[in-house]
């Protein structure tokens, strides 16, 4: 019990309190610039009914197409890479076509975001190479879409290729050894034993995107207006803060509606399955032999972990490049030259929201890493009402799109006044809200592969719980906690949302100060000290990584970071 304590009293105080403030705040009026922004003398449903007229109808429809759309994008590409990786490469390609999966999305996602705007632009090297003027991508839907699959992507692949690395291969090689063809024996054991791979890749994909609003303001314009902006602009700019909190709760309301109805239709599947499957009416069709099969598809879920890899690092490369441009345009290549990356030190709210984004994100994660180190020991060993009670705590964190994580704080720090002032406590609990989860399902997934025996032997030998916890415990769980911080502090440091509403004057974090500066182009000084901080991101990893390997704990920091 007691180490499920601090998470609970955490969660409950900044999470859970904070939301049914924004359901409360959603029965009232907005007073604009009043002394109270919101009047709840007289409750009522007005806000919900100004939410769902059709002037915000054209909002939420965006916000479901990009969604939905996007996520079925990502597993369709997710599913043919995921295979390749457990199945057709080992040893060293195997980890390097990870790390091409993983290392993007720890890029900040501003950069990789903004890129595209670069590559696609008037003056960028698609239009280049292809001798036009323009695609017609940017500004639209469709270039929305294209930003939010290509940022989303990593996030289908790891849960599946994680799925598909624990079903042993033999029961394939028996499959084939029994005459079935590769299609029948892919359908009939590979499909079902990625199935839980392919949920948590939907879920990871769907739920931050049902909130995000950065990827279609940079990509897709005014014609990609979604949910979350219009939560944004409610309390930021016109001050309606009770229809913000009515959207927000309608937001909460859409992805719930379609978590339901998802887990209906994976129902009622299963049930078509299970009466088709005894009349044997699938279709029965091969290419030729299989070994004809196998030469024509190994290769060919080459060439597709090529492209799909090519797709994921020609972005990051590009901001890269372009971070050298002598320029005053970043967009238009002028010629190679360091006078951004020299005119940093020059720019002193630059290097103050450089300082901020560390602060915060070290505080925030040292706060995450022993709150969910407890949480996830409690998560692998409390007794089972307790674990699904924190476990349901957990999950509901993370079904909450960001951006209703973010307005229910604002509306805690306004009614705590002066005692929660500070830009920087402000930040550090936003971003340790989501960081203890992500620490605490980490840090449960290593304990889990444990023996328990061991912790069991520390007891009978006269130990106290709080000893074995201490020396037993911590010790095996360090790979995962070390790899849970890093998610954390990359989660801390990417942040836009949560830091562009609940900071306040002086604590501007590098993100949001990289995006005030997109509205006129991207600064090249700007690009220079991301691209800086991605680097120190690397540097960081790499050296962890070293460290555990000289101590033999490199493929449990490695599971880690993929989510094992």
């Amino acid at each position: 019990m007691v180490p499920s304590l601090p998470a609970f009293g955490w969660l409950c105080l900044f999470f859970l309190l904070p939301g049914a403030l924004v359901a409360v705040f959603s029965l009232g009026e907005s007073t604009f610039f009043g002394t109270s922004p919101v009047d709840l003398s007289s409750p009522s449903l007005d806000r919900y009914g100004e939410a769902t007229s059709d002037t915000f109808r054209i909002v939420f429809q965006n916000t479901l197409q990009l969604s939905i759309v996007g996520t079925a994008l990502c597993v369709l590409l997710a599913v043919p890479m995921a295979y390749l990786i457990a199945t057709r490469l080992t040893g060293f390609w195997k980890y390097a076509a990870i790390a091409a999966v993983v290392i993007p999305y720890w890029m900040p996602f501003l950069l990789r975001t903004y890129s595209w705007r670069i590559l696609l632009g008037d003056h960028g090297p698609v239009t280049g190479v292809l001798g036009i003027d323009s695609l017609g991508i940017l500004d639209t839907l469709a270039g929305a879409q294209l930003g939010v699959v290509y940022n989303y992507l990593p996030l289908a692949v790891l849960p599946i290729a994680v799925a598909l690395d624990r079903l042993d291969p033999a029961l394939r090689k028996a499959g084939r050894d029994l005459g079935a063809s590769p299609w029948r024996v892919f359908r009939q054991v590979t499909l079902p034993a990625v199935r839980p791979g392919v949920i948590s890749a939907a879920l990871l994909v769907f739920i931050p995107l049902m909130g995000d609003y950065v990827t279609p303001s940079i990509l897709g314009g005014v014609k990609a207006a979604v949910a979350g902006s219009l939560v944004s602009s409610s309390f930021l700019e016109s001050q309606d803060w009770a229809l913000g909190a009515a959207t927000a709760v309608l937001l909460i309301a859409l992805v719930l509606l379609v978590l339901g109805c998802a887990a209906l239709l994976l129902k009622l599947a299963g049930l078509l399955v299970r009466i088709v499957r005894p009349l044997d009416l699938t279709a029965r069709f091969t290419l030729g032999n299989r070994a004809w099969s196998r030469d024509v598809w190994g290769p060919a879920l080459r060439v597709f972990g090529v492209a799909l890899c090519a797709f994921l690092w020609v972005p990051i490369l590009t901001i890269v490049v372009y971070s050298f441009n002598g320029g005053r345009s970043l967009p238009v290549w002028s010629g190679f030259s360091t006078r951004w990356y020299a005119a940093v030190p020059d720019n002193p709210a630059l290097v103050s929201s450089i300082g901020v984004s560390l602060r915060v994100a070290l505080i925030s994660t040292l706060v995450a890493v022993i709150i969910g180190t407890l949480a996830g020991a409690a998560l692998a060993r409390a007794g089972r009402p307790l674990r699904r009670t924190l476990l349901g705590l957990l999950l509901i964190v993370f079904i909450t799109p960001e951006i209703v994580s973010a307005i229910g704080l604002l509306l805690l720090y306004v009614a705590a006044g002066p005692a929660l002032s500070n830009g920087v406590v402000r930040l550090v609990i936003a971003h340790s809200v989501i960081a203890v989860a992500i620490v605490a399902f980490v840090v449960q997934a290593r304990l889990s592969t444990l023996d328990p025996r061991l912790s069991d032997a520390a007891a009978d030998l006269g130990a106290p719980p709080r000893a074995v916890f201490r020396r037993v415990t911590v010790p095996l769980a360090v790979p995962a906690v070390l790899a849970a911080a890093v998610l954390a502090s990359t989660a801390s440091l990417d942040d836009v949302v949560a830091a562009s509403m609940l900071g306040n004057v002086g604590t501007t974090t590098l993100p949001v100060f990289v995006y005030s500066t997109l509205r006129n182009g991207l600064r090249g000084d700007a690009a220079a000290a991301s691209v800086g901080v991605m680097l120190l991101i690397a540097v960081v990893v790499v050296v962890i990584a070293w460290v555990l390997r000289l101590r033999g704990q490199s493929k449990s920091f490695a599971e880690g970071l993929v989510g094992q």
